[in-house]
């Protein structure tokens, strides 16, 4: 058994996997450099996973009898890739929200495979390829240059060559070396003239005509260009550049570029600096303030749409980067980044980094380090660029603070917005949380005092809100039919907008064609096979999806319980809406935006660029229309099936609904011409759509106040969603059971243990779930998280048992 003496020290390790501790390594004399924030490789069981040092101790680890300490099997880095801060960070997140470490580490780290991880090979000088026979001559004889493993095995034209490398490795005729691990950028293949070449060319000796092709467009540049920027160009393969570079006409050299985003992201043009209004000055002059002096301050800056919150961020952003620290904003949703990065750009230049999935992963890699290295100061992104390495923060901003989209829904259940409280605590620096429609969380702890509150009342050039109109489809189905899915009001009103040479959008917070396939006979619903939801079906693709599992399958001619063949189409979603404008308005350009049509890499970019260019009449989508964006020509929105959400099973139904009008409103109106939000609904009495169409936040907030004092739901009380799952529901019953006996063993005070019952969803992912809810006292949070520590230190319950702290949804 390996102890002390085999090792010089000892590390705790996290590493990817749904346990909620880390793993202790022995470290090797040769890896003395091992610190915390090092990625590392090590044995995990038959496996071998990366991941991150957390801690260096020198005191061995105490093992259950009969266990051995297994050693660091390699150091990824030369260096920590995460600080001492976000170390802190991780602890915090992993001990709060009782999450795997590997797993929140794995969020944090750099988006790529670690450095140490990729190899070059080279041949020994003076080996010749006739040393070796077959598929080594073959690899030996393509070494005329360093090259990766994957880059051989195309080389030679083999799926792989690792055990031909290894062979050669141990035979001494090749070399095997890391790639460096400072930095991002991308290694590429490039060529240069030589004097030589140039000589030639002048004289017009008589070359191939594709060497006489290539020399000339490199003899036109300036420095050495891609290899594959030559090929396009000059519509050629590869196979010319050896045989140039052997006779001298040219270098080949290998480069590192970096990706950047920002020629995608700079499409729009910056906006001129503008005049403050006084509201802006005082909320500019109260952070900036703050910020001065070093401390953590939270503010909750509420804003109604078009006050100019965007401007104060950039003000408070330019002060902070004059005192040397640096500013992170967060924004809820992707679509949202082109627009503000463009401004940010406009303002701060090439000290602006932007972060989110739907970048390509070498500009995610690239822009990380910038991060990284202290290239860029200041950093925006949607919910995971919370974890940028940006260093000394002195700002962080969480625009639409009150978004669902900010909490993970998958491990680590993370809320970005509560994640960036607690870096701005701890790094001495302000939190501005903004929003027009503020979550009452927040806003309850800025009543209270707890939080500083500025407000911006009023439009910029006092523009008028939007005014907001109901459609009653009680009214709509008697008088123009039950299937009608846009009123006749609302088809006037964009006809009107379109004949003015205005832009309309229109909102369903449903993506699909049809939100269900009902069989006429049986009455039974289409429904995934592993999840008890419907599938929905999308029209276009030819397909029924689940939106929870992802499974996607072909749409049945016929019922699969009774073999009817009567199957109807009910309910609707946006790509059924998108057809139905085309119809009714065949001369417009229209366009949609959801989740469906917004997959490809600059998607988001490309389509709001075109609506700001009036190349797009009509925008139909989900909640993405509704937030941030600025579109001068808009001055109709129409929304569709207003109070689909009040029906759901969760307390946070009415303030959904009330913040996603109120956002969606202020959409239009946003330019010289005044703006008209029509709502279709069946409730137009409900208190959230009353205070949404009079855009009083007060009064919603003072309304939703008492009902949740009442019933016991946030603000008053923390939530602890509890999910048990099982392989059958017997098993998932059983175990929830037994979870909420443990759970009622130590009572304290205040708290109260609901359940268990069926979840909502009862199956998701063929996985049979059941709930326990527990509301806490704020004073008795930590001793809860303790008890349910306890629950989880099993590992066999630990991976049957999702915990989600302070969820914003019950399902």
């Amino acid at each position: 058994m390996s102890g002390r003496n085999d090792y010089v020290a000892f590390a705790e390790v996290a590493l990817p996997v749904p346990l909620r501790r880390t793993f202790s390594y022995g470290i090797p004399s040769e890896f003395l450099r091992a610190r915390p924030g090092v990625r590392v490789r090590v044995a995990f069981g038959a496996r071998a996973l990366i991941g991150c040092i957390t801690e260096v101790r020198e005191q061995e680890p105490d093992l259950p009898e009969g266990a051995k300490l297994l050693p660091i099997v390699r150091l990824l880095d030369d260096e920590p890739v995460l600080d001492e801060k976000q170390i802190e960070l991780a602890r915090f997140i992993a001990d709060y929200y009782l999450a795997s470490p590997g797993f929140v580490y794995r969020a944090m780290l750099p988006p790529e495979t670690p450095r140490g991880e990729r190899f070059v090979y080279e041949c020994i000088e003076g080996v010749k390829p006739s040393q070796k026979g077959g598929l080594a001559a073959q690899v030996l004889d393509s070494l005329s240059r360093p090259m990766t493993a994957r880059a051989l095995a195309r080389a030679v034209g083999k799926k792989s060559v690792s055990g031909t490398l290894a062979t050669l490795l141990r035979a001494g005729l090749i070399r095997q070396r890391p790639v460096s691990s400072k930095g991002g950028g991308r290694r590429i293949r490039t060529a240069a003239i030589t004097h030589r070449g140039r000589e030639v060319l002048a004289r017009g000796e008589k070359l191939h005509p594709t060497t006489i092709r290539v020399l000339a467009l490199l003899s036109l540049a300036t420095d050495s260009v891609a290899l594959s920027t030559i090929r396009n160009e000059l519509k050629i393969n590869r196979g010319p550049f050896a045989s140039m570079e052997r006779r001298g006409l040219i270098v080949l050299e290998h480069n590192t570029v970096v990706q950047s985003p920002w020629a995608r992201l700079r499409a729009p043009s910056p906006r001129e600096r503008p005049e403050l209004t006084s509201a802006q000055e005082t909320a500019v002059r109260e952070i900036v303030g703050s910020a001065k002096e070093e401390r953590f301050r939270p503010i909750v800056l509420r804003g109604v749409t078009g006050s100019g919150k965007t401007e104060v961020y950039m003000r408070a952003a330019e002060d902070v980067l004059k005192r040397g620290r640096s500013a992170l904003i967060l924004v809820p949703e992707i679509a949202l980044t082109p627009r503000l990065a463009a401004d940010l750009h406009g303002r701060f230049g090439d000290r602006v980094a932007v972060l989110h999935s739907a970048l390509g992963s070498g500009e995610r890699r690239d822009e990380w380090w910038r991060i990284r290295n202290g290239e860029a100061r200041v950093v925006m992104g949607a919910r995971a660029a919370v974890f940028a390495p940006v260093q000394d923060l002195g700002l962080v901003v969480v625009d639409e603070e009150h978004e669902g989209s900010y909490k993970q829904e998958e491990e680590p259940r993370y809320s970005a917005r509560d994640v960036a409280i607690f870096r701005a605590r701890n790094q001495n620096a302000v939190v501005v949380l903004g929003s027009a429609t503020p979550s009452l969380e927040s806003f309850t702890h800025a009543v209270e005092a707890r939080y500083r509150l500025l407000e911006l009342l009023e439009r910029i050039g006092n523009r008028p809100l939007a005014s907001v109109d109901f459609i009653d489809m009680r009214a709509v189905v008697r008088d123009e039919g039950p299937d009608t899915l846009l009123a006749a009001r609302l088809r006037d009103a964009i006809s009107e907008r379109l004949a003015g040479s205005e832009q309309a959008m229109v909102l369903l917070n449903r993506r699909g064609y049809a939100g269900q396939l009902l069989c006429r006979q049986c009455g039974l619903a289409l429904m995934c096979t592993d999840c008890s939801v419907a599938m929905t079906l999308h029209r276009r693709a030819r397909l029924a999806v689940c939106h929870y599992c992802g499974l996607g399958r072909g749409t049945p001619e016929h019922c699969e319980t009774c073999r009817g063949e009567f199957l109807r189409q009910v309910g609707y979603g946006t790509e059924r809406i998108e057809e139905l404008v085309r119809e009714l308005f065949p001369e417009s350009r229209v366009a949609r935006m959801d989740r469906d049509t917004m997959r490809k890499k600059g998607s988001y970019e490309v389509l709001l660029a075109r609506f700001a260019a009036r190349e797009i009449d009509i925008l139909v989508g989900t909640q993405m229309l509704a937030k941030g964006h600025d579109f001068p020509a808009v001055t109709l929105v129409g929304v569709l099936a207003a109070d689909n959400g009040l029906g759901a099973p969760d307390f946070r139904a009415a303030e959904h609904t009330f913040q996603l009008l109120t956002q969606v409103a202020g959409r239009a109106g946003r330019g010289h011409r005044p703006g008209q939000v029509l709502i279709q609904t069946f409730s137009p009495d409900h208190y959230s759509l009353q205070c949404a169409q009079a855009q009083d936040y007060r009064s919603f907030y003072e309304m939703e106040r008492k009902f949740r004092a009442a019933l016991g739901y946030p603000p008053f009380v923390r939530l602890v969603n509890v999910l048990v799952e099982g392989d059958s529901m017997a098993e998932a019953t059983s175990r929830a059971r037994d979870a909420a006996s443990f759970l009622r063993r130590v009572e304290l005070e205040g708290v109260k243990v609901l359940g268990p019952a069926f979840a909502v969803r009862s199956k998701v992912a063929n996985r049979y779930r059941c709930q326990i809810l527990l509301k806490v006292p704020r004073q008795q949070h930590a001793q809860v998280r303790g008890r349910l520590r306890h629950l989880l230190a099993d590992d066999a319950a630990a991976k049957a048992v999702v915990i989600d702290i302070d969820p914003m949804t019950l399902s």
